[in-house]
């Protein structure tokens, strides 16, 4: 019986290198003289034998977009779908779970060589392991065109577009304080997250620039969905008196605002008149709930557009370009932040 022929992934195992290093080996690209030289031993002992390698195809476009369960980032697919396919390109979405290291990522696009990748979510939001995201970055800038959707990672030049992270929490601070409140609470997120730990702070800063209570209760980061939502509701209620109980609530996004909602309507709690929230992200079933929520548009739909032009502008001119675009957030004012009962005082 003939032996299975080696392949790439063996050759790969031998080496201890990842797939896409044999790849840059085979085809010329980078790669350190250590690296190449275990390939290389790898692919004597082996015996391996190579196919014809694998063209960059010149009509597709990666994303790489956070689990489309978000709202949010099915947005901004659906616009960057859209400005794709207008442009004769095929958009070609690569999700993975938020877990998936950056390195696994980086290795799939170099091994399948589209013409332009487009980066947005957890992929470059990462805060612990900023140097990893940086080095990846740059070994996918190397390959092809890049764009990325988020803060900017120091050390990366590549087109971003983002709306300021804080801002949406500044615009949503102020309009709570103008209505009257001061005793205002910030839920949902989480410290592995850069938008998150970016809103956190501002939302110290602006209590503080505000003169609103500050104290650290009034502060649960319990994650991003409807459950983190409602996990921060009961914290509040449960370790806060009845008579220090914040009157307003600023949740990271809609998700969390959906499950604060739900949670205060169990408890009996009504909205906007015993405490008034305010969401982010403006999503597609924030004029239904009951209230309807006021929240923050950050405009992803338009975000994925641009990306997606200016990601074909640089396949197009075969260069690399390099700006920051911050483009500006929107506050829509509707039932759930008490606008309609005028300015109020509180005790």
């Amino acid at each position: 019986m003939n032996e299975k022929a080696p392949t790439i992934y063996d050759v790969a195992e031998r080496a201890g290198v990842s797939i896409a290093t044999v790849s840059r080996v085979l085809t010329g690209g980078s790669a350190s003289s250590s690296s190449r030289t275990k390939v290389e031993e790898a692919i004597s002992a082996l015996g391996y034998k190579p196919s014809a390698p694998i063209r960059q195809d010149t009509r597709v476009i990666a994303m790489v977009l956070s689990p489309q369960t978000s709202p949010y980032y099915a947005s901004m697919c659906e616009g960057a779908t859209a400005e794709a396919l207008r442009a004769g390109y095929l958009p070609v979405l690569y999700s993975y779970p938020d877990t998936t290291p950056i390195e696994r990522i980086t290795d799939d696009l170099l091994a399948n060589k589209p013409a332009g990748a487009l980066l947005a979510g957890f992929a470059v939001e990462q805060s612990l392991r900023q140097d990893v995201t940086r080095s990846c970055l740059l070994r996918i800038q190397q390959a092809m065109p890049l764009v990325a959707i988020g803060p900017p990672i120091e050390g990366i030049e590549c087109a971003r577009l983002t709306s300021d992270p804080s801002q949406c929490v500044r615009k949503s601070m102020a309009h709570l304080t103008m209505l009257g409140h001061r005793r205002i609470a910030f839920i949902g997120g989480d410290r592995s997250a850069r938008f998150s730990n970016i809103r956190e702070a501002a939302y110290h800063e602006e209590a503080e620039r505000l003169g609103c209570v500050v104290r650290p209760d009034y502060v649960a980061l319990t994650g991003v969905n409807a459950p983190a939502g409602e996990l921060a509701i009961n914290i509040l209620l449960g370790s806060i008196p009845q008579k220090e109980h914040p009157t307003a609530i600023f949740a990271i996004n809609d998700l969390v605002a959906l499950g604060a909602i739900a949670q205060l309507h169990r408890h009996n709690i009504r909205i906007p008149e015993d405490i008034a929230i305010v969401g982010c992200d403006n999503t597609f079933f924030a004029p239904s709930l009951t209230p309807s929520l006021t929240t923050v548009d950050l405009h992803p739909r338009a975000h994925g557009r641009s990306a997606v032009a200016e990601l074909i502008a640089a396949i197009q001119g075969s260069h690399t370009i390099s700006f920051n675009n911050n483009v500006e957030c929107s506050l829509v004012i509707r039932e759930s932040c008490g606008a309609h009962l005028g300015v109020r005082q509180f005790e």
